[in-house]
């Protein structure tokens, strides 16, 4: 009978846990998590823009995009779920056990003259082995979990990261980066808690139930048909607090981010928090978004408690209920006393997971909100660096052309406006005027870090759209007026430039751009670690380590984007001596602040409000008296054009 009754509840187990594995296996997912295919993409889109979507839909399809995640691990997913079913089907056991052999058979159903204790032995080895082989199998499902839980994770938050990367720089523009961080790893970190602790426990529940309730109604249906309405009531109750506690979560994720950009501004700048005295100022403002986040979780915890007293609530309704109606049963002799124990044990096996299981939910749309900001997140169309029917040169000499190219970054504000020039291979180009005049969008267009407006721009006569981007980028080198470093070692920060390259290939570089001298004077070298963004050296060593980086590269065109403006007169030397050095055989486009670093250049082009306005070499501009001649004076000789006192 035992048999029967495991067996019973085993086959009920296999039929809920099935439906869960022909999820994880079902090639109805989208084939392309990051890239969802164009009907999924049209559901996620709806969503946002119109109110007529259902959020169900919405929400499924959140789960769905979650599980293709499971699905290339579905082998020890099967076997995660085996062990939870044979782990739910073995507890199952043991209210029989209790019940029916130690309460009906052992103890004589509460009469002692029906006792027979030469079953005992029998009642302790059934529950001895049930509970031993439970425990095995709550060992593998421990591992299990865990190992889906984490290759899952490492999948998903790697995918992350890489779109987040190949995004373009639109987004990072508009967009704090303490929001992607808050992405890629806290929102991550709330889906693994979920699969960690949740998931298995969910699954384990729902088998748990199915079989218990299966089992109660063998043991008396009658008593079973009081617990029926509390389960469609359990239903109901979820199904009103699952949104707003999915909306109270999304609030927490987006306060929780707000809090991870603004610790993360103010340690970045921390040398102008202390400078200007702002330490009480910053802390003030961290403290309100701290109490945001505080105020919306408080919001949760009152709805959290509310729901978990509901479902307490219906849960007491039941046992009073059962009570009420067994109690005579049994002094009738109606209902063993052994089944009303069995009975009671069930609904505690029924119970419990159900408590767990809607309580758990609380969890889950947490989950489910962070999963949401995640792929929102992946959804943004990202930069392609081999797109198809893109094309690679053998070759490129280094023409760029700027044909009636006009730029905004915003509607109706206009940076550039009809800009064309022509850079011929190995000329140095140097580009100034006032600030907001569009230097520095010139130098986005080339890279490629936005799409014009209007017009084109060619290399080698290339349309750089018919060009791959990661073809482009390889070939130009690219120093900006804030050096990006990495935290690591000297050596590791240059050879970004080429990975492969060698390390007689990163002293050539270092030595082309004077720096080695100052690297080998450091008491470690080339092995120095420089720390976050290489705040252990000056800002001219940072940018020499910058340019050498860019030369290890070996890019046919070079840009430096106001690459001297922060630096001082001699370390302006030593650049402008690299700078001449680099320029043989390369075209070089100079992005300058600092008129006294262009003067050389074999051509200098003026802009202002977008267009171009003079262009030719220092003396000739000197000599028109114009707008460059303006600039000039102002720097060189700043007395002279201030105004009188």
């Amino acid at each position: 009978m035992l048999l029967i009754v495991w067996l019973g509840s085993f086959l009920i187990s296999i039929i809920a846990g099935g439906v869960i594995l022909k999820l994880l296996r079902t090639r109805d997912v989208s084939r392309d998590t990051l890239n969802p295919d164009p009907q999924v993409r049209s559901i996620i889109e709806a969503h946002d823009e119109s109110e007529e979507v259902p959020d169900e839909r919405h929400r499924r399809q959140t789960i769905l995009r979650l599980m293709s995640y499971v699905r290339p691990h579905w082998r020890y997913a099967g076997a995660d779920l085996v062990a939870i079913v044979a782990n739910a089907g073995l507890d199952l056991t043991q209210p029989w056990i209790i019940g029916f052999y130690l309460f009906n058979g052992v103890l004589g159903g509460g009469s002692l003259s029906r006792a027979n204790l030469s079953l005992l032995p029998l009642v302790v080895v059934l529950l001895v082995v049930s509970f031993g082989l439970q425990q095995v199998f709550s060992f593998f499902q421990t591992y299990l979990t865990e190992l889906v839980s984490e290759k899952t994770i490492h999948k998903l938050r790697l995918d992350i990261y890489r779109h987040t990367e190949l995004l373009p720089m639109g987004e990072f523009d508009k967009s704090h980066s303490g929001d992607f961080v808050s992405r890629v790893l806290s929102d991550t970190r709330e889906v693994e808690k979920v699969m960690e602790e949740n998931v298995d426990n969910f699954v384990q529940n729902a088998v748990t139930v199915a079989g218990a309730l299966g089992l109660l109604f063998i043991v008396d249906q009658m008593l079973t048909i009081l617990v029926v309405p509390v389960c469609v009531a359990l239903i109901v109750v979820v199904s009103l607090f699952k949104q707003t506690i999915k909306r109270y979560s999304r609030k927490i994720r987006e306060a929780f981010a707000e809090l991870t950009s603004k610790t993360f501004e103010v340690f970045s700048g921390m040398r102008v928090v202390k400078g200007f005295q702002l330490e009480d100022h910053q802390a003030a403002e961290f403290s309100d978004r701290s109490l945001r986040m505080v105020k919306a979780k408080m919001r949760l915890a009152r709805m959290s408690g509310l729901y978990g007293s509901s479902v307490d609530f219906l849960m007491l309704v039941t046992v009073v209920a059962v009570v009420w109606f067994a109690s005579p049963a049994v002094i009738s002799g109606a209902l063993t006393f052994g089944a009303l124990v069995a009975f009671l044990g069930y609904l505690d096996k029924m119970f419990k997971p159900l408590v767990q299981m809607s309580k758990g939910n609380l969890k889950f749309q947490q989950a489910l909100a962070a999963a949401d900001r995640v792929f929102d997140l992946v959804d943004r169309d990202a930069e392609v660096p081999v797109s198809p029917g893109s094309f690679t040169p053998r070759t490129i000499r280094g023409r760029i052309e700027f044909d009636d190219v006009s730029f905004e970054y915003h509607p109706s504000t206009k940076v550039l406006s009809n800009f064309s020039l022509v850079i011929q291979p190995g000329e140095t180009v140097a580009i100034v005027g006032s600030s907001g005049a569009g230097k520095s969008t010139v130098v986005n267009l080339v890279m490629r870090f936005y799409e014009p407006t209007s017009g084109r721009i060619l290399i080698d006569e290339y349309p750089v759209q018919m060009l791959s981007l990661g073809y482009l980028r390889s070939k130009i080198g690219l120093v900006l007026q804030e050096p990006t470093l990495f935290s690591g070692t000297i050596r590791e920060n240059i050879r970004y430039g080429r990975l492969e390259a060698s390390d007689e290939d990163v002293v050539q570089a270092a030595k082309a751009a004077n720096a080695h001298d100052f690297i080998n004077s450091l008491r470690k070298g080339y092995e120095t670690e420089i720390g976050e963004r290489g705040v252990t050296l000056s800002v001219g060593q940072r940018q020499r380590i910058a340019i050498a980086r860019a030369l290890l590269k070996d890019p046919t065109i070079l840009i430096f984007d106001e690459a001297t403006s922060n630096i001082d007169s001699e370390s302006e030397s030593l650049i402008q001596d690299a700078l001449r050095k680099m320029a043989r055989g390369r075209t070089l486009i100079l992005i300058g602040h600092r008129l006294s670093s262009i003067i050389n250049a074999d051509r200098i082009v003026v802009l202002e409000h977008g267009e171009i306005v003079e262009e030719g070499t220092h003396d000739m501009l000197l000599t028109k008296g114009g707008v460059y001649n303006r600039l000039y004076e102002a720097q060189m000789h700043p007395s002279l054009t201030s105004s009188p006192p």
